[in-house]
C-alpha cells in the first residue's frame, strides 16, 4: 500500500516539474477530444438541409382485419369480377361493398373530417401486407362499385385457403366491370388497412412545381411499389431519399430494366412494364430530376 502511494507521489512530482511542452500536449489532447465529440454529434443530424420540414400528415386509419371477427352489421355479397386484373379471367367472390365498409368505419369516428371534405381532395391508400400501397382519390374510389373480397367462391366456401391464403388474405379489392386495359382502378390483394389523408398534405413532400404530368404518371405506374421521400409503397426501393435514383442509374438502363427486369436481376419480382410509352417515361424522368434537385428535410 505504501509503495503504491510513493509511486503516485513520484508521478505527481514528475508532472509538476515537467517541461512546458508536456502541458501543451495535454491541452492539445483535450481540444482534439472535444472536437471529435462535436463531429460525432453533427454526424447524427438528419440528412439534407431543407427550406421546410415535412411533417407527418393528418390521417384516418382503419384496420380492416377487425371485419373478420364478424362483430359488425355488414352483409357479404356474391360478386362477379368480369375482368379480374390479377387472375385474368372472370371470377366470383364473397365480399363486402367498399362503400358500406367505409360508411361503417366513418360512423365510429367522433371527429369526421372526411364527410366535410371534397372527395377529389382525399387520398385513399390501400395498405397491403407485403408493402404494396395502392392509392386513389376517394372520388375515383367511389365512382364505381368496388368490393373487399375474402373468399374465392370458385374454390372455397368460407375464406382464403391453400396458396391463396398467404397471397390474398385478408382482403382483395375487386371491381365488377373494369376492362383489363383500364389502369385507373387498383386491385390490391393482401389488403389489411385503409388510410384516408388530405391529398395535398399526403403528397406535399413529392409534389412538383413544373413536371406535374410526370408526377401523375409516376403516381399511376410506380408509387404503389416505390416510395419518394418516404411517400409510397415499400415493395421496391426508395427513389429519392437520401439519394435520387438518377445519381446512380442511367436513364437508358432504367428504361431497359422496366421493360425486362430479369435481364438485369434474375430474381427480380418486378413485372415488365409494357404499356408505358417512351414519351411518358421521359416525363417521369423529368419529374424525378426535378425532385432530386430540391433540398428537403424529412422526419
Amino acid at each position: 500500500m505504501l509503495s503504491k502511494f510513493s509511486a503516485l507521489v513520484k508521478d505527481a512530482l514528475f508532472f509538476l516539474n515537467a517541461p512546458i511542452c508536456y502541458y501543451c500536449y495535454v491541452i492539445l489532447f483535450l481540444l482534439l477530444l472535444f472536437s471529435c465529440g462535436s463531429e460525432n454529434h453533427s454526424a447524427e443530424q438528419p440528412l439534407g438541409v431543407a427550406p421546410k420540414l415535412i411533417e407527418e400528415p393528418p390521417l384516418t386509419l382503419f384496420d380492416l382485419t377487425t371485419l373478420l371477427e364478424g362483430n359488425h352489421p355488414l352483409v357479404a355479397k356474391e360478386v362477379t369480377a368480369q375482368f379480374d386484373h390479377t387472375f385474368k379471367q372472370t371470377k366470383q367472390y364473397k365480399a363486402y361493398l367498399f362503400k358500406d365498409v367505409l360508411d361503417y368505419f366513418l360512423a365510429q369516428l367522433e371527429e369526421d373530417w372526411v364527410k366535410s371534405a371534397d372527395p377529389a381532395k382525399i387520398l385513399v391508400t390501400y395498405e397491403c401486407e407485403d408493402g404494396y400501397n395502392a392509392t386513389m382519390t376517394l372520388k375515383n374510389a367511389l365512382s364505381q362499385d368496388s368490393y373487399l373480397a375474402f373468399t374465392d367462391l370458385s374454390s372455397e366456401e368460407a375464406a382464403w385457403t391453400g396458396k391463396l391464403a398467404a397471397k390474398m388474405s385478408p382482403f382483395y379489392l375487386v371491381w365488377e366491370n373494369i376492362p383489363y386495359e383500364d389502369k385507373r382502378f387498383v386491385w390490391p390483394f393482401g389488403l389489411s388497412k385503409l388510410k384516408l389523408t388530405p391529398y395535398e398534405v399526403a403528397y406535399q413532400a413529392i409534389l412538383p412545381e413544373v413536371n406535374m404530368a410526370g408526377f401523375q404518371l409516376f403516381e399511376q405506374n410506380c408509387l404503389k411499389c416505390h416510395s419518394l421521400n418516404k411517400v409510397g409503397g415499400l415493395m421496391g426501393p426508395e427513389f429519392n431519399y437520401p439519394k435520387n435514383i438518377l445519381e446512380y442509374w442511367e436513364e437508358e438502363d432504367i428504361w431497359a430494366f422496366i421493360n425486362n427486369p430479369k435481364s438485369y436481376r434474375y430474381s427480380s419480382k418486378m413485372p415488365p412494364i409494357k404499356h408505358l410509352e417512351r414519351s411518358e417515361f421521359d416525363q417521369i424522368m423529368a419529374y424525378l430530376e426535378e425532385l432530386g434537385s430540391k433540398e428537403i428535410k424529412i422526419n
